[in-house]
């Protein structure tokens, strides 16, 4: 797979509900010349074309046969398209979905509108409006599809390998809620959601299963994003990128932030390295003392510096600038309109119990894995930085639940997750049995939760054919998306749509 190829695919992944957005949403004499922006950008991302391969080799027959298959079971099951049992959250997702093929777009019923991260569903609410309600769920499984094999080639590209190995790691790591379980001695029957383990502790780190059996539609961007994000070599698209996330991944989208700024500092002095700017800076003929005293004395030298960096990190492009600023500032406008993105929630009482159940929900869902993996990682920013965010998640509250723990957390356990398979790599390499047996068993532990997901979606799938029940989540009603605060908000009181929407 060529760098230009894979280019195309995966940015026609992010941007194509952009587009579709702007075109439905916003005001014609807005939304062309947007569009026409955005398809220039494309273009021009597409047709840089560099040297550098995504993958090592050719992909064949043999390697992808499996991995495409392996992605359509785990999508079946998920309940997408609902050819299987459907997680609760599926009731509130279909009826968007059904909203999105059967309204006029924006969604508005009386004074209230659809403000959501609505943009998994757009390609397939297109699809739904020309071919019907069958054809857009259909199509929701092949586009799902599509950005977990998007997903795949990046894990494959970062850990340098074209393997299984990176699929079925995402879909059987996870934090070791069992032990957590054990350890309060949970009654599994008393769990909601029966057997939805993840709820052991009152926090919340879900597993990629458990991402996408329930949250599809913010998961599978948060993926593909935050991957592309970290693979950039240079700044040239990463706002780009980022920006992306506000219309499919809201709470994620925040969460990218800590590894987005680690990545243009990254960037932008690797490229400094490469250019020799800091020669261009300070003059040679002078000694090293007096360029030092020269700069801090003279505020020119400073500003040049600032100007110099600021082109060197390739930052202020026009991808990034009318690209990302364009689809940023707008997908803000819209969403800030959700009356929950006003909510911070309940404040946090910081009892015993709740510390005692913060710092064991720490130690078991992500400390013993730090612990194992700290002898490869220890040098590497990235690791502490997700501990930092990792740590600080569980403790902000938006809304009246653990939204933002269990959403906003899932970058850092994405890029976590690749430091452990990493750190497992190296091990095996080197023959360290103890780091080795140590990442085995801790893989091991935490695949019981993905796999009790799958287990209650296979056993309530049989019970209900057995019952004759129908399979698809019966969705809930118009009015209780329209009248639900984490689904909608006030047009009359929008910026968006008093001036930008339709």
């Amino acid at each position: 797979m060529t760098n230009k190829l894979f280019k195309t695919l995966s940015f026609s992944y992010i941007l194509l509900p952009i587009i579709i957005f702007f075109l439905g949403w916003l005001k014609l004499w807005l939304a062309i010349p947007l569009c026409i922006a955005l398809l220039i950008i494309f273009l021009r991302i597409i047709n840089n074309e560099q040297s550098e391969q995504l993958l090592t080799r050719r992909l064949s027959f043999q390697d992808l046969f499996p991995v495409i298959a392996i992605i359509l079971l785990w999508v079946y099951f998920s309940g997408i398209g609902g050819l299987v049992f459907q997680n609760k959250d599926h009731w509130w997702r279909n009826e968007i979905f059904n909203l999105l093929v059967m309204e006029h777009w924006p969604v508005i019923s009386g004074d209230r509108g659809l403000i959501y991260y609505i943009g998994f569903w757009l390609p397939s609410a297109v699809i739904g409006k020309i071919f019907g309600f069958n054809a857009g769920y259909l199509f929701q499984i092949l586009w799902t599809t599509l950005g977990i094999f998007l997903v795949w080639c990046l894990m494959c590209d970062h850990l340098s390998q074209i393997s299984l190995k990176p699929l079925l790691g995402l879909i059987l790591f996870s934090g070791l809620d069992i032990v957590g379980c054990l350890l309060l001695q949970v009654d599994f029957a008393s769990l909601e959601h029966f057997m939805h383990i993840e709820w052991w502790s009152g926090f919340q780190f879900s597993s990629f299963t458990t991402q996408l059996f329930w949250v599809f539609n913010q998961a599978i961007y948060a993926w593909v994003l935050t991957l592309l994000i970290m693979r950039q070599k240079s700044n040239r698209y990463i706002i780009l990128i980022w920006s992306c996330g506000l219309l499919t991944c809201t709470l994620p989208f925040v969460g990218m932030l800590p590894f987005l700024l680690y990545k243009i500092y990254v960037n932008a002095r690797d490229a400094q390295d490469s250019n020799s700017i800091s020669a261009t800076v300070f003059s040679k003929k002078q000694p090293l003392e007096r360029q030092a005293s020269s700069t801090k004395s003279n505020p020119k030298n400073i500003y040049q510096r600032i100007c110099y960096f600021c082109r060197g990190s390739q930052l202020f492009t026009l991808e990034n600038i009318i690209g990302g600023g364009c689809i940023g500032i707008i997908c803000f406008l819209y969403e800030i309109g959700n009356i929950s993105a006003n909510n911070s929630g309940n404040p946090i009482h910081y009892t015993k119990g709740y510390l005692f159940l913060y710092i064991l929900f720490l130690i078991i869902e992500v400390g013993l894995y730090a612990f194992v993996i700290y002898p490869y990682q220890k040098q590497n920013t990235l690791y502490w930085l997700c501990l930092i965010v990792l740590a600080a998640c569980p403790l902000i509250h938006i809304g009246s639940d653990q939204d933002f723990c269990m959403r906003a957390s899932i970058p850092a356990l994405l890029v976590f997750m690749l430091l452990f398979f990493d750190s497992w790599e190296k091990a095996k390499a080197e023959c360290n049995r103890l780091i080795y047996v140590g990442c085995l068993v801790l893989f091991l532990l935490g695949a019981v939760t993905p796999l009790c997901e799958i287990w209650r979606t296979t056993k309530n799938t049989v019970d209900m054919y057995h019952s004759g029940e129908t399979i698809m989540a019966a969705p809930v009603s118009k009015a209780e998306i329209m009248d639900y605060p984490n689904f909608s908000g006030n047009v009359d009181e929008s910026l968006f749509f008093k001036y930008l929407g339709r």
